[in-house]
């Protein structure tokens, strides 16, 4: 392709639509991750106190650091995909690309916590894709995250740099 069919490339910017969705489901995630607090203060307790409710006592898996990333790690990725969003109006994306990168995120944001919610229950941490169906879960849910991770940075930043060309 030639500079001047390059040129002609019409970009625009993320819709406010899309920046909604690709928010709504960061959003999401981020209540998923603080809701998986829950059960790290459990592994890490022993049991849930919610004053002034008397202590319940649950059973999680014994896995601290586990549920410790399924706590932070929805939020930061959720945190990342809303990031995106908010930053939307310093990219100059093309329709399509504006298309790929609302479906890279929700495949990102969605992967990665299905990831990190099944990776307390496997034998494995979810690094190798053998064993029972949740290791093989958590692998694929961070497999797929990290592709569309890598497509959204990639998009991000011809996004910007065609945004700081233009300016």
């Amino acid at each position: 392709m030639d500079d001047n069919t390059s040129e002609q490339i019409e970009c625009i910017g993320l819709s406010n639509k899309q920046r909604a969705t690709m928010s709504i489901h960061g959003l999401i995630v981020v209540v998923i991750g603080c809701t998986a607090g829950f059960a790290w203060v459990i592994s890490l307790a022993g049991y849930l106190h919610v004053w002034p409710l008397p202590p319940i006592d649950f059973t999680v898996p014994d896995q601290k650091d586990l549920w410790g990333n399924a706590h932070t790690g929805p939020i930061m990725h959720g945190m990342l995909i809303i990031l995106i969003a908010a930053i939307a109006p310093l990219m100059k994306l093309t329709k399509k690309e504006c298309r790929v990168m609302v479906i890279a995120c929700i495949i990102e944001v969605w992967g990665n916590a299905v990831g990190f919610q099944a990776a307390p229950f496997t034998s494995n941490r979810g690094l190798t894709p053998t064993g029972p169906f949740v290791d093989l879960l958590s692998f694929g849910g961070f497999y797929v995250g990290v592709f569309a991770a890598l497509t959204i940075l990639y998009l991000a930043i011809v996004g910007c740099y065609r945004f700081i060309k233009s300016s």
